[in-house]
């Protein structure tokens, strides 16, 4: 994709504020371009996302929006590039900083992923968002002591956030508290039935507790449901759910 194109597009200012009617279209829009992202359809998620800038300029979820998906394309560097510029319009956004420390870690640059949640959080200490993302980072270099707090914190501020209470069981769990571990992955699953990660989550810890049918059968709910660009885990989890005496779909 032309990136100077979606820089100009979507690093500018307007002088004409959105009326609410025009918010509430660009907010449908952001809604549909995140869907889209999900599902890993970066390049239609950036023009809806841009659609959405039209509407209402420098809005940032959706500067962040388009900035995840280039990084999901393999152009991080542009994603930073971005970042980096829209910042320098609103330094004070801590969303900008939030966006830049995804798209960084999405590159595996977590240290750096840190020192961006770090600064992020200097500018909204309230921001349950940042305590999530922070978690995520510790959690992906081995330190669920650390990040497990992140997790809790996250929680204090918003206690419907079904990925924290999700995160939370998985640090419970690889830290042998499997009866904790239980009690936050059926919260999440409370919330959001259709989260596959939890229903994974949630196999592991009955196995642990030694409850293999209940197990399989949570096996199955992750085959069911899982996006395809987990196959491979999928895949795994079919075999292990079929040798614990469920039958996945």
């Amino acid at each position: 994709m032309n990136f100077e194109r979606i820089l100009a597009a979507t690093v500018t200012a307007s002088s004409f504020p959105p009326g609410d009617g025009e918010k509430r279209q660009a907010k449908n829009l952001r809604g549909q371009a995140f869907v889209m992202c999900d599902e890993g359809r970066y390049a239609e998620a950036i023009e809806v996302f841009l659609q959405s800038l039209r509407i209402e300029a420098m809005e940032s979820s959706a500067v962040g929006g388009v900035a995840w998906c280039l990084a999901g394309m393999g152009q991080g560097d542009d994603a930073l590039v971005l970042l980096d510029k829209a910042a320098k319009y609103d330094p004070r956004n801590a969303d900008f900083a939030l966006a830049r420390g995804r798209c960084l870690k999405e590159m595996g640059r977590l240290d750096e992923a840190a020192s961006a949640f770090d600064t992020a959080q200097g500018l909204d200490p309230q921001n349950g968002a940042i305590f999530y993302e922070m978690g995520l980072c510790q959690a992906g270099i081995g330190r669920d002591d650390l990040a497990l707090p992140n997790f809790e914190n996250a929680l204090k501020r918003d206690d419907k956030h079904a990925p924290s209470w999700d995160q939370k069981g998985g640090c419970l769990c690889r830290m042998g508290r499997l009866d904790e571990a239980l009690a936050s992955l059926d919260k999440a699953l409370a919330l959001a039935p259709g989260m596959s990660s939890a229903w994974y989550n949630k196999a592991q810890v009955l196995e642990g507790l030694g409850r293999g049918p209940e197990a399989g059968e949570c096996y199955a709910k992750f085959v069911a449901l899982a996006p395809a660009h987990m196959a491979e885990k999928q895949f795994m989890a079919r075999q292990r759910a079929l040798e614990l005496g469920a039958n996945p779909a």
